[in-house]
């Protein structure tokens, strides 16, 4: 019996969201072995929607907390590098399986609160911190869920421009 990657199953479901709205562009970063060869990707998709373009990285994570260290330097790095640009919004959407929720995270934040707050991971449970976070909306089926990223681009295009 195969094991589902749930990993794999959340960035479809976040692919067929995306391709769902009108004018909106998605590519999708194909994952390269191990960082072979040199290679690897700063994210998973590029999304595009007049007139910004998004640079997303998809993690899922159980238990209440996203580990920095499941971001990696490449990763990490690209994503706040693409951040600076006029008309980019970059960062990681998270699914907390435990939780039920998923949060679309600037890398601006995550870097606040790492040289910030000395932080190593974000809590979900901490209200306070995640206000700016976006919440992706979606309807459960089973395990994975039907999101609806229409929202998404009003916010996060507003993030901070």
């Amino acid at each position: 019996m195969t094991k589902v990657n749930r990993g794999k199953q959340f960035e479809q479901r976040v692919r067929e969201a995306f391709e769902r709205i009108p004018e909106v562009s998605i590519d999708r970063l194909h994952d390269q072995t191990m960082g072979y060869a040199g290679g690897s990707n700063i994210c998973d998709f590029i999304v595009y929607k007049k007139p910004y373009e998004y640079y997303i990285e998809c993690k899922s994570v159980h238990g209440n907390t996203l580990p920095f260290s499941n971001i990696t330097e490449t990763q990490w790095n690209g994503l706040l590098e693409k951040s600076k640009i006029k008309g980019v919004v970059a960062g990681i959407l998270c699914w907390w399986i435990d939780h039920d929720v998923t949060y679309f995270i600037p890398i601006e934040l995550l870097e606040d609160a790492k040289q910030v707050c000395q932080a190593k991971s974000l809590n979900v449970l901490h209200p306070h911190i995640h206000s700016e976070w976006i919440y992706i909306p979606g309807k459960k089926k089973r395990i994975f869920f039907d999101y609806d990223f229409s929202e998404f681009f009003d916010r996060a295009g507003g993030y901070k421009f």
